[in-house]
């Protein structure tokens, strides 16, 4: 009997032995199994791929919403230094009133009498330099720092070297510096005991250590600055502050 030409040879031979059409079988079934795996396998990457994708999407919220935590951190740090200069403003307005208001009355000596520069007038212009780099439209933080620190090298102990030394502290604040702006208020505190700017210093000072987690340092900022100066503007805020505390 003569054999198609188209059966390949294997199948030929596995017709004419014993037990191939079983062989054959079996193969077929290891194949199907192989393949069924093989399936399986490919889901599994196709899923992992559907991971990672999610998980780099997630990521990139997570970074949208960093970014804009960022941004909302530095947006409050500056309205807060803009509120700040702007009660300063209104403190010296009510001063300068009250002093035009009784002219009989001498103005205090300055706070640091025995280091006073040799041209005040100089000095209190090179002070407000310093200050315009904070006021807008410019708010140039990083001038502002070395102009500030500029002053304070030639001028450690001038009368608005207390001055300087907190708005150094601010401006390391609106940067979201807290060691410098730290540093800076601790400096005016230590130098400057009885300047009208340590009520302030101290506020700020407990609440960048609040912000650090350090609460019992905080805490201890606040109730000095509530001992030493109740009736002081930052008083009532130090109070709220020290009810989250407890």
């Amino acid at each position: 009997m003569a054999l198609p030409r188209a059966w390949p040879v294997a199948a030929l031979v596995l017709a004419l032995t014993p037990g191939g059409s079983r062989a054959a079988d079996a193969t077929s079934q290891r194949l199907d199994r192989l393949e069924r795996r093989m399936d399986k396998v490919s889901e599994l990457v196709l899923e992992v791929d559907r991971l990672r994708d999610a998980n780099r999407r997630l990521l990139g919220r997570v970074e949208t919403l960093e970014h804009r935590l960022r941004r909302l951190e530095r947006k409050q740090r500056e309205l807060y230094l803009d509120l700040d200069q702007r009660i300063g403003a209104l403190q010296k307005n009510g001063d300068a009133a009250e002093t035009s208001a009784s002219p009989s009355v001498q103005p205090p000596a300055s706070r640091n009498e025995s280091a006073s520069p040799a041209n005040p007038e100089r000095m209190r212009r090179e002070y407000r330099a310093a200050y315009a780099l904070l006021q807008p439209p410019r708010k140039d933080y990083d001038a502002a720092i070395a102009a500030f620190e500029r002053f304070l090298d030639k001028y450690p102990n001038g009368e608005l070297s207390d001055n300087a030394l907190y708005w150094l502290g601010e401006t390391h604040y609106a940067k979201g510096d807290r060691t410098q702006a730290l540093a800076a208020f601790d400096a005016l505190l230590e130098r400057f005991p009885q300047s009208e700017k340590v009520p302030g210093a101290l506020f700020k000072k407990g609440v960048l250590l609040q912000t650090e987690g350090r609460n019992a340092e905080a805490r201890r900022a606040f109730e000095r600055l509530l001992a030493e100066h109740p009736d002081a503007s930052v008083a009532r805020m130090a109070r709220d502050r020290l009810k989250q505390l407890r």
